[in-house]
C-alpha cells in the first residue's frame, strides 16, 4: 500500500512503486424509470471509494460476495469503464491523462483471463488466429514471426504446436483456459487481470491452471489483479488480500496473516463459511443474518451493520475508516477503534 490523501486509504510508504494504484475510486450508476418521460431514481453504488496497490509482480486479490464490487473495479483497471470518482495510475502515470500512443501501450500492458473458457473465445477461429491476434494489432511482425511466437506461447503454457490448426470446440475446459492464457502473454504485459479464472473449471483441473499461472508470474514478472469467490485459490495464489463487501474495502492483509488473524466481522463469517484445510479443524461458526442490501440503498454508517454479530450503537451513525492496526493489516471496524476485538 502506498501512501494517499484518500480518507479510506491506508496509509502506509511502499519501497517499491506500485504498478497500478487506485486512489478514492468510486463508480456510481444512475437508475432511471419511465421510457418518454425519464426520471432519476437513484444511484447504485458499485464501487464506493477504495484505494488499493498492486506492486510489481505480485498478485492483488479482490475477494468478497457477488455484488460486492469486485468485477466493476477490475473493469475500471482494464479501462473497460470510467472511475467517476477518483484516479488510477499505472506506472505511476493517472491513466484519465493517457495520451492514444499511450493507450495503445497500456493495452498491450494489461490483459484479462475470464471465467469461461468456454464462451471467452472466438468459436470461429483457430487457436493460432485468436493467439496472434493481439500479436499483429499492436506488433510489426512477419508472419514467420508470428507463426513463432504462437507455437513458443503454446509450449509456455503447455499445449503443443500441432493445437494451432484446432478449434476451440476440441479442447478441454483446462485446454481452452491455457489458450486464454496464452493469448494474454501475447503481447508481453505487465499486468493480467484474472476474473474467476478457475471457477467454471473442474476441481481436478482448477490446481493445474493454478500452479501454471504462478510459474508465468515468476518467470515473466507478471503482476495480477485476481477477482475470486474461492478463498483456498486466493490463499494459495495471492501477494496481498482485499475483502469487499458493499463496495468498499473492509479488511486488507497478506494472506497468511488475513487468515490465521482475521479481524473484521464480514472476513471472519466469510472464512467460516468455507472448507477447512483439514477435517479436523476446528472453525468458530459464524452465521450472518438478512441478505446483503441493495447498492442502491445501503445502510448508514458501517454498511455491514445490519448483519453484523458485533453491533454497537455507533455503527449505523458513523463510517469507519480503513486503519493500519497490526502491521500491513488494516481494518475499517469501529471495533478496533474502542480498543476491543470481534469476538
Amino acid at each position: 500500500m502506498v501512501t494517499t490523501a484518500t480518507p479510506n486509504a491506508p496509509a502506509t510508504t511502499a519501497a517499491v512503486e506500485p504498478l497500478v494504484r487506485l486512489d478514492g475510486i468510486r463508480r456510481h450508476f444512475p437508475v432511471y424509470r419511465g421510457n418518454l418521460l425519464r426520471r432519476h431514481t437513484g444511484t447504485v453504488k458499485a464501487v464506493d471509494g477504495i484505494s488499493i496497490a498492486i506492486p510489481p509482480g505480485q498478485t492483488y486479490s479482490l475477494v468478497g460476495e457477488s455484488g460486492c464490487g469486485k468485477t466493476t473495479t477490475s473493469r475500471m483497471v482494464l479501462m473497460a469503464d470510467a472511475p467517476t470518482e477518483g484516479d488510477i495510475y499505472f506506472d505511476s502515470r493517472p491513466m484519465r491523462q493517457f495520451t492514444g500512443a499511450e493507450r495503445r501501450n497500456f493495452r498491450a500492458s494489461v490483459q484479462a483471463v475470464f471465467q469461461d473458457p468456454w464462451s471467452s473465445l472466438n468459436p470461429r477461429m483457430r487457436v493460432d488466429q485468436i493467439i496472434a491476434e493481439p500479436l499483429i494489432t499492436h506488433q510489426k511482425l512477419s508472419r514467420s514471426e508470428v507463426r513463432s511466437q504462437v507455437q513458443e506461447l503454446l509450449n509456455v503454457v503447455g499445449l503443443h504446436p500441432f493445437h494451432a490448426e484446432r478449434y476451440p470446440h476440441e479442447f478441454s475446459g483446462g485446454q481452452r483456459q491455457r489458450i486464454a492464457i496464452a493469448r494474454a502473454l501475447s503481447t508481453r504485459p505487465k499486468l493480467i487481470v484474472l476474473d474467476e479464472p478457475v471457477s467454471a473449471l473442474d476441481v481436478s483441473i482448477r490446481a493445474q491452471i493454478l500452479n501454471l499461472l504462478k510459474e508465468l508470474q515468476s518467470t515473466y514478472e507478471l503482476s495480477y489483479l485476481l477477482i475470486a469467490h474461492n478463498l483456498a485459490t486466493v490463499r494459495y495464489m495471492s501477494h496481498i488480500v482485499g475483502v469487499m463487501y458493499l463496495g468498499k474495502i473492509v479488511e486488507e492483509s497478506p494472506p497468511i496473516e488475513l487468515f490465521t488473524n482475521p479481524q473484521h466481522p464480514y472476513t471472519k463469517a466469510l472464512i467460516s463459511a468455507s472448507l477447512p484445510a483439514h477435517p479436523r479443524q476446528q472453525r468458530e461458526e459464524i452465521v450472518l443474518s438478512g441478505e446483503v442490501p441493495s447498492p442502491l440503498d445501503p445502510p448508514s454508517g458501517c454498511t455491514f451493520h445490519p448483519r453484523c454479530p458485533f453491533v454497537m450503537e455507533r455503527c449505523a451513525g458513523d463510517v469507519p475508516i480503513l486503519k493500519e492496526y497490526t502491521p500491513k493489516h488494516f481494518t475499517s471496524c469501529h471495533l478496533y477503534e474502542d480498543g476491543q476485538t470481534a469476538g
